[in-house]
């Protein structure tokens, strides 16, 4: 059964108070605005954002 005839079925059980309510749900469905959610960037690593700045793992004491 799709889910079209499922939703049919159950719509026809319903009282006419809830059938009135249901319809405006699906009015404001239909012309509800999908929020565009914007895709996650790539997040680039510590050593690879700052090109010319040295970027090692030692410390200054280590170093010498």
């Amino acid at each position: 059964m799709t889910a079209a005839a499922m939703l049919v079925k159950e719509i026809e059980t319903l009282p006419e108070e809830s059938v009135a309510e249901l319809l405006d749900f699906a009015l404001f469905l239909r012309t509800k605005k999908t929020i565009d959610t914007p895709a996650m960037t790539k997040r680039k690593s510590m050593f690879g954002a700052f090109p010319g700045i040295n970027t090692t793992l030692e410390r200054e004491e280590d170093r010498v």
